[in-house]
């Protein structure tokens, strides 16, 4: 491992990271107080969210393998105290879930009582059940009326996103301890605007900036107005992390793209947030650094979403300059490599680099089969014991996902859930894996009642 400054690279494996089978066969106990839970997104899981710009991009032919619409989802709308019922059978203290603007908001200054009301019922009936909501503002999707004016690159948009932000403060300041008010902004950016496989599928490098730009104000302006409506709530963004690395520990132009990748993809979200200005740098981007007031000091977690690991080639003729390639392990559906060690790296490098407390509010794998989920769910969570253990401030885990879901362009076929949906039915049936979360919440110490917010 290899250290340059704040930034941390690998070229090799780790040797002080190796998760042997007798040493996750006797794992460190979870910290007392832990949150162990599960994760969900609106339109992935509650059915009949049209208002929203993935439901019309749905509609358009190709972008979504076979043809497929989120259309009912999971029906989890209609079955929240069924499902609350399967993450207390799990024996999970806390669950992460988002909140979707489109209904809340169909039309531009115009709330939907009714919409409102269900959430704040889901919401007391979790912590009524012993169950801590982390509560997510911007989880992928727009409505519709943003998103035709230009979206997450509109000026108007951290202005509304805060307005939104103030207003679920205000309604649910005394129910929620833990916001996250975006979800993954780097892929929302990459694949968005320079990939073109999600909302708005655009190839366009300087719309990606100002898509980045956006997100990193809407953040801050949501963050002023959540301390404002929910004083002493904490606050944090979910950043999907990944190992990178030089597809040839023996070139240097590829451990330069793996380093440029690196800071640009897993860092400079925070990397923003830390220093109190907008800054981007990556190869074809637009260079950005400008100050932002409320930006400095408007996260107080770090969110940790982890699923892989990839390989990095310098490729000058293609986009960004670099092609990526799974890394060598065992890989799930979806062909991401299952890397349970990267996990703990990263846990470390956020660590390092910012000295905020960590949630994992991702992390999980598509095993349609259900062959490897057992393992899966055994190693990762040994990686944040251990991490736990050596002194980084691990809060919480949330595994992606309670139920299967609608997984965005791949369509229903990836099986994420440690509930298998039956998707003629919406029946949902314990997965294999599942019990070895259920063997791990029911080590952790319990927790006191949850007491009302004030």
């Amino acid at each position: 491992m290899i250290y340059r400054g704040r930034f941390c690279i690998v070229l090799g494996q780790d040797p002080s990271v190796t998760f042997g089978s007798g040493e996750t066969s006797r794992p460190p106990a979870l910290p007392a107080g832990f949150l162990l839970g599960t994760a969900t997104a609106a339109h992935q899981v509650e059915g009949g969210n049209t208002r929203n710009d993935w439901a019309r991009f749905e509609e358009m032919p190709g972008r979504v393998k076979g043809g497929e619409r989120s259309g009912r989802a999971s029906d989890h709308w209609n079955r929240v105290p069924e499902d609350i019922a399967l993450m207390q059978r799990l024996g999970a203290n806390a669950y992460r879930f988002s909140i979707e603007w489109s209904r809340l908001e169909p039309g531009e200054d115009r709330w939907d009582e009714a919409a409102w009301a269900h959430y704040g019922d889901e919401l007391r009936r979790l912590r009524g059940g012993g169950i801590t909501p982390m509560v997510t503002l911007l989880h992928f999707t727009l409505p519709l009326w943003l998103a035709d004016r230009g979206g997450v690159t509109a000026p108007e948009f951290p202005e509304r996103f805060a307005r939104f932000a103030a207003e679920a403060a205000r309604r649910f300041g005394s129910l929620v301890d833990l916001w996250c008010t975006i979800n993954e902004p780097n892929v929302q950016m990459i694949a968005g605007y320079i990939e073109g496989a999600w909302p708005p599928g655009k190839r366009d490098f300087a719309d990606a900036g100002r898509a980045y730009a956006g997100l990193v104000r809407a953040h801050a302006a949501a963050a002023a107005a959540l301390r404002a409506g929910a004083p002493g709530a904490k606050i944090g963004v979910a950043i999907n992390l990944v190992v990178i690395e030089p597809a040839s520990r023996w070139s240097l132009l590829d451990w330069i793209a793996a380093r440029l990748a690196a800071r640009a993809y897993n860092w400079a979200f925070y990397d923003s947030i830390q220093s109190g200005r907008v800054r981007l740098s990556a190869p074809g981007l637009p260079w950005l650094d400008e100050p932002l007031p409320g930006l400095a000091g408007s996260a107080d977690f770090f969110g940790l979403n982890y699923y892989t690991r990839m390989r990095i080639r310098f490729a000058p003729r293609s986009p960004g300059m670099i092609e990526r390639r799974p890394g060598p392990g065992p890989r799930s559906d979806l062909d991401w490599e299952i890397y349970p060690e990267g996990l703990l790296r990263m846990a470390r490098a956020a660590w390092s680099r910012y000295g905020l407390p960590i949630y994992v509010t991702e992390n999980g794998i598509a095993d349609a089969a259900g062959t490897r989920r057992a393992d899966f769910v055994q190693s990762h969570l040994y990686a944040v014991a251990r991490a736990a253990q050596e002194g980084v401030p691990l809060r919480g885990y949330f595994f992606w996902s309670l139920i299967d879901n609608f997984e965005w362009a791949e369509g229903f076929a990836p099986r994420f859930g440690l509930y298998r949906v039956d998707y003629a039915t919406f029946a949902r049936a314990p997965a294999p894996g599942s019990e070895v979360f259920e063997a791990w919440a029911r080590r952790l110490t319990p927790a006191p009642p949850l007491a009302p917010r004030r």
